[in-house]
């Protein structure tokens, strides 16, 4: 069976998720939770495709148990005082985009205003102005010459055109010109499928120049040998060894990878082993600054980027009184820890997010009661529901400057803008719309 027949299927598998995902409200965690739902759907589909071609299936990805650690006494915080001031989100704009299908954005172009948003369940892509108004659209979505096969990332690339992600065993990136023509197709980072994310407000990869040549830096979850590297036999080990960064010279399909723990992350600096951990990124284009996240523990690290990698410059403890006194536990199950999720960057500011823990002793009730599918049982619904609040910690100037105890009312954190604000994808109203609607607001103290 050929290995792809997995990707051109992943469309229903997609389908199927984002409505399971939908239907949280938003509670959750987005990579821990999805891993939970991925494994019975994956289980199915991928048995006979790794039988068959011998490859290797590093199940418990699909189930990653988090460990939490705090970060070294080195580590730089803010003053004291206004470590825990608190901010909320305000509207100052709004996009209403007539399309029946629902949207996501992928990213934000502030050489000519212009955002793009993807069908969150096909292929279909559109680039539209600050009033919404669609400018270009396409189905990218297929099998065809000119097209990205399944696919959820996409990014501009400065004036010049765009890049997609593909959902495939190597994680392709298919390049196009503005006209939404192909112009080449750059293999990904990805050395085998470890696991599968599906988060529709989540870009794992970011389009840079570095002395006018182009590049693409970013996660990949994926890049390293799973069936070699596994944490669970080889310990703090698999820190040095799980090359989930990378660094794309486009200009000639040349491949840097990297690990992105930090040497002074408090796990790999005393050999301790809790767990996978992997970090998300982001990154500053003004700055050339990287934004590195460990899922668990309480550190940012910072790192300036050139074309041989990452250079550390420092990392700062994060804090947040929904987390501060979260014991860490190898074995214990993602929903019971407070994961930081996500960093966004907002140019002046980074934006960390966390989700609240559900207590253990009430999902071990849930799960013995409902058995390996409790993720279908309605109180476990109703506990994430109850239990899991995202919650941010706000950075500015390489410090900690405040917090945010809740989501914006109007709907999930969608990007991050380079002016300091965020794009929210409004929730569902009361009345179905025929449109899609977003806001642009701005964080302000309280």
């Amino acid at each position: 069976m050929n290995v792809r027949w997995i990707f051109k299927i992943a469309r229903k598998v997609l389908v199927r998720v984002s409505i399971y995902f939908q239907s949280a409200k938003n509670s959750f965690d987005g990579l821990s939770y999805i891993f939970k739902i991925s494994r019975p759907i994956l289980k199915t589909l991928l048995t006979y495709l790794f039988m068959k071609n011998s490859l290797t299936l590093f199940l418990p990805a699909f189930a990653l148990t988090f460990f939490a650690c705090s970060t070294s006494s080195e580590s730089e915080t803010g003053t004291e005082g206004n470590l825990y001031q608190e901010f909320h989100f305000e509207v100052v704009d709004s996009l209403v985009v007539d399309a029946l299908e629902v949207l996501v954005a992928l990213d934000y172009n502030p050489e000519n205003d212009t955002y793009l948003l993807k069908e969150q369940r096909e292929g279909n892509v559109y680039v539209v102005n600050s009033k919404g108004e669609i400018l270009e659209s396409r189905d990218l979505g297929g099998e065809g010459p000119n097209q990205a096969g399944t696919f959820m990332e996409g990014t501009f690339t400065g004036m010049d055109g765009f890049v997609f992600k593909e959902l495939s065993p190597t994680m392709d990136f298919h390049q196009y010109d503005s006209d939404f023509q192909k112009v080449k197709v750059h293999q990904g980072a990805a050395l085998g499928l470890n696991a599968l994310v599906i988060d529709y407000y989540r870009q794992t990869f970011e389009y840079l120049t570095m002395e006018g040549k182009p590049y693409l830096f970013g996660e990949e979850i994926n890049g390293y040998e799973g069936g070699e590297i596994k944490g669970d036999k080889i310990g703090a080990e698999f820190y040095e060894r799980a090359t989930t960064g990378f660094l794309i010279d486009l200009s000639q399909d040349s491949l840097q990878r990297f690990t992105l723990f930090a040497d002074d992350w408090k796990a790999k600096k005393e050999g301790a082993w809790i767990g996978n951990s992997l970090p998300s990124i982001s990154f500053d284009h003004s700055s050339q600054t990287a934004f590195v996240l460990p899922s668990k523990g309480n550190q940012l690290s910072f790192y300036k980027l050139g074309k041989k990698g990452l250079v550390f410059e420092k990392s700062i403890e994060l804090l947040h009184p929904d987390r501060d006194d979260a014991i860490p536990n190898p074995d214990q199950d993602g929903l019971t820890y407070p994961s930081l999720d996500n960093v966004r960057n907002l140019g002046e500011y980074q934006l960390v997010s966390f989700n609240t823990a559900v207590p253990e002793d009430i999902l071990n009730g849930i799960k013995a009661k409902a058995g390996e599918e409790y993720y279908r049982d309605p109180e476990f619904s109703q506990a994430v529901k109850t239990y899991r609040k995202e919650r941010f910690i706000l950075i500015k100037e390489g410090k900690q400057v405040g917090v945010i105890n809740g989501t914006p009312e109007e709907g999930r954190i969608n990007l991050g803008l380079p002016d300091g604000k965020v794009l929210v994808k409004a929730g569902e109203g009361e009345e179905e719309r025929d449109y899609n609607l977003f806001y642009v607001m701005k964080l302000v103290r309280d």
